[in-house]
């Protein structure tokens, strides 16, 4: 299996595809996190948190490391808010939406007011109160049947 972010954490590859050195900003037990070379355009400090271990979805990732990953996200927005107002956290879990690496990973992405970045850019949908309450239902009934 051909992995990026694999190559990093077994140090395979050395440098991020524009030729900056890759390091960790920090390391935990089962995770790390890393600068992302890819910034928005009115902020700097875009960071990623992985698994060492490769795991293509959030759902195939055991609940210790996930819980380990939330407290490392959590860490790296902390420090993140020593410089900014506030962050994102975004994962993108499959192709359809948007993951680009086969390596479930978490984007920080720190915010200020008017940075003029637009995460949740989307048309909302109009539904009835008769709609919400079938989806809740159908979408419980799953829940429950996992």
């Amino acid at each position: 299996m051909d992995c990026l972010f694999c190559d990093f954490v077994s140090g395979k590859k050395k440098k991020n595809r524009n030729g900056f050195p890759f390091r960790f900003l920090h390391e935990m037990d089962h995770t790390v996190s890393f600068l992302s070379i890819d910034f928005p355009a009115t902020q700097d400090g875009h960071t990623l948190v992985i698994s060492k271990k490769h795991f293509s979805s959030l759902e195939d990732i055991p609940f210790y490391i996930q819980k380990e990953l939330l407290g490392h996200v959590s860490l790296v927005g902390k420090a993140l808010k020593k410089r900014h107002e506030g962050y994102n956290v975004l994962l993108n879990n499959g192709k359809s939406a948007g993951q680009y690496v086969s390596h479930t990973h978490f984007h920080v992405v720190p915010r200020n007011k008017g940075d003029q970045i637009s995460i949740e850019d989307w048309n909302r949908k109009k539904m009835t109160k008769k709609r919400f309450l079938s989806l809740q239902k159908e979408l419980r009934k799953t829940l429950h049947s996992l």
